[in-house]
């Protein structure tokens, strides 16, 4: 009877424990900045909706195999949610724009960041003539390679993100603003800026990364991998001309 008891047992418990292979893949968290705007993201409620860190999830997710999840929090609490492994990825990054004791993915997401100038304004030849004029940047950014030109002057002009920082150039606020070469051309794609401007000055360009959390189930050779695949195949550039 002993024998018997424990058989039932064991198949009762089979069951309901399905084996390793079947069980369901940790979800892939990834990490978006609350003060993100399009292309980036497009948030709402708390939700992403839609955009490049959107799609991009999405992309990830069915590489590795592991249903995509977003934590929307403020920027100055993303390194430590990262940290202490919230999430597994925060994407479009770089690592000088994001200290912790990350593991970095390759490079692969184009970038680039300009100067531009309204066009009833002078155009300045270089960055170091714009160093006594005020200059739109957004709060909590960081741009060294305009410090670098520009020096020490009181040069910033912070708004809260940055589509603030277009609506003070087209108010007039200022005549010069800092800005990300994709948010522009989206901005003025979709119709929400129309200011005539100057051919802009260039600072930099770069190719964004992953920072993957310390605490992830997900190796690095993996989402190396799976980024390999979308640029590979060409689907990290589609995903790119839906908003460009």
């Amino acid at each position: 009877m002993r024998s018997a008891s424990r058989l039932l047992l064991a198949l009762s418990s089979a069951a309901f424990a399905a084996p390793p292979a079947a069980q369901a893949a940790a979800p892939l968290v990834v990490l978006v900045d609350h003060s993100e705007e399009m292309p980036s993201a497009r948030i709402e409620q708390g939700q992403v909706l839609d955009g490049v860190s959107h799609d991009l999830a999405l992309l990830l997710g069915e590489r590795l195999g592991r249903e995509p999840r977003f934590l929307v929090l403020p920027r100055r609490r993303v390194a430590q949610a990262l940290a202490s492994g919230e999430a597994d990825l925060l994407c479009d990054y770089l690592p000088a724009w994001l200290p912790g004791p990350f593991a970095w993915s390759r490079p692969f997401l184009p970038g680039a960041y300009w100067v531009v100038t309204r066009r009833d304004r002078e155009a300045p030849a270089s960055l170091a003539e714009l160093a006594s004029q005020r200059v739109g940047t957004v709060r909590g950014y960081a741009y060294p390679e305009l410090q670098a030109q520009m020096g020490a002057a009181n040069w910033r002009e912070d708004a809260p993100n940055a589509d603030a920082s277009l609506r003070m150039l087209a108010l007039g606020r200022v005549g010069h603003a800092a800005v990300s070469q994709r948010f522009l051309q989206y901005q003025q794609r979709v119709g929400s800026f129309t200011v005539p401007l100057h051919a802009p000055l260039p600072v930099s360009s770069y190719q964004t990364q992953c920072a993957l959390s310390p605490r992830s189930s997900l190796r690095l050779a993996a989402l190396n991998q799976a980024l390999a695949e979308i640029v590979g195949d060409g689907s990290l550039e589609r995903l790119l001309q839906r908003y460009r």
